[in-house]
């Protein structure tokens, strides 16, 4: 029965730099569900990882002990990487474990970070030292004679550049170009920048998920703002309001505000075409809806410097605004960013900013900083292993969220369990 379980090979996690965190996490939702599974139908629990004798003679030492058995099997499910660092700067790279019929999942990001390498030296890597390693980190996989290679990519920086301008280069067509000459046969992204990008992937030989990163902010607003249905429709549908930043935000926000029921208001930025400064915001929304004492969430997939948005932030505090929230899928916080952040704290123009925790913050950001909350998203990416794993459908990943059904069939039944 358990072979089910692991359909493809027992499941493997490998992180690379800037990762480890998260994954852990993940690491540790797939062991908390699993020992459900586990428990529930009376599965030996050795048998069910696929342990040698060895690993399970480890295994029995802590199996009485529930903090230190899963301590013991989220480290389990979490491969390791050696690093060589070359005097010239090169990183090498060489996998720690066995991956043979295993289901290997590579995370990676497209963030800054630092390693320690096998001689003990550090080493900072930019955003080109990542790209670099990734594929290195591929090439190793195929020389350790792996069946299937599946890339997680927390944040894929190169979407950035998605276009080929002229006769310029297209960043992202060379990502999946080399990603798939390197072996990658799945590539899971949790909503790419644009989505017609994605026709650059050879599909014959790198499939890919462009899974819903909204979705996982409207859960998050939910859970964390929403009470009850009661709430939701005598506070939310009456007072609360979407925005895009922008016009190329538009989609985005339509979204979001369907799935709330609530009004949608569009950004119309007009701007000098000889400086390209923004001269005049404009805000299109129904003629009888007043901004005055709303609560306004301006929704986009990231925040950069924060440029685009604190005119518009500026905006609706001018109209009436009662309280501003951002709600960004990616938080690159890049400088000016908390500057600008900040000012508009003060000025209360804006008062939380919301983002997902697939781009690592320091914790001495995060303290500076305590208006920005963080949606977790590591319990629904380790559904999404589960269910790949198994040859399960992710429909419901790509599915736009009905807000008053997942009050109600959530938040609503887990706090009566409670």
């Amino acid at each position: 029965m358990h072979h089910l379980q692991y359909s493809r090979g027992h499941i493997k996690l490998f992180p690379l730099p800037g990762t480890e965190t998260y994954v852990r996490h993940v690491a540790r939702w797939l062991v908390t569900n699993d020992l459900n599974d586990i428990r529930k139908n009376g599965f030996n629990l050795a048998n069910y990882y696929f342990m040698d004798e060895d690993e399970a003679k480890a295994l029995k030492k802590v199996e009485d002990n529930e903090e230190n058995l899963l301590d013991f099997l989220t480290n389990y499910l979490i491969g390791n990487f050696n690093f060589f660092t070359h005097r010239n700067g090169a990183v090498e790279v060489q996998i720690d474990d066995s991956v043979r019929r295993k289901d290997i999942y590579i995370f990676h990001t497209f963030s800054e970070a630092n390693i320690v390498d096998y001689n003990c030296k550090e080493k900072h890597l930019y955003l080109a030292d990542q790209e670099l390693l990734l594929y290195n980190t591929l090439d190793a996989f195929l020389e350790a004679k792996t069946d299937k290679i599946s890339i997680f990519e927390l944040n894929l920086g190169q979407a950035r550049s998605d276009r080929p301008k002229g006769r310029g280069s297209c960043n992202l067509r060379t990502f999946f170009r080399t990603i798939t000459a390197n072996g990658a046969n799945h590539l899971l992204v949790y909503q790419i920048h644009a989505p017609r990008s994605l026709i650059g992937i050879d599909l014959t030989q790198t499939t890919y998920d462009n899974l819903s990163g909204e979705g996982l902010l409207k859960k998050y607003i939910l859970r964390a703002f929403v009470k009850d249905l009661d709430y939701f429709e005598n506070v939310v549908q009456h007072n609360w309001v979407f925005s895009s930043v922008d016009a190329g935000g538009k989609d985005m926000a339509a979204k979001f505000a369907k799935s709330f029921n609530v009004p949608l208001v569009l950004v119309d930025k007009r701007r000098n075409p000889l400086t390209n400064q923004v001269e005049e915001i404009i805000v299109l929304k129904p003629e009888n809806l007043s901004i005055e004492d709303k609560t306004v969430f301006i929704v986009d997939d990231m925040i950069d410097s924060a440029g685009s948005i604190i005119d518009v932030c500026r905006k609706y505090k001018e109209l009436g605004a009662k309280e501003i929230i951002i709600a960004v899928i990616y938080g690159l916080f890049s400088s000016p960013a908390e500057e600008r952040l900040r000012a508009l704290m003060d000025e209360g123009a804006l008062h939380k900013v919301i983002v997902t925790d697939l781009i690592t913050l320091k914790s001495d950001f995060i303290k500076r900083n305590p208006y920005i909350h963080i949606a977790d998203t590591t319990y629904t990416t380790a559904r999404v292993l589960q269910k790949t794993n198994q040859g399960l459908s992710l429909e419901k990943y790509f599915l736009p969220l009905n807000a008053r059904k997942y009050i109600k069939n959530k938040i609503m039944k887990i706090s009566e369990n409670e």
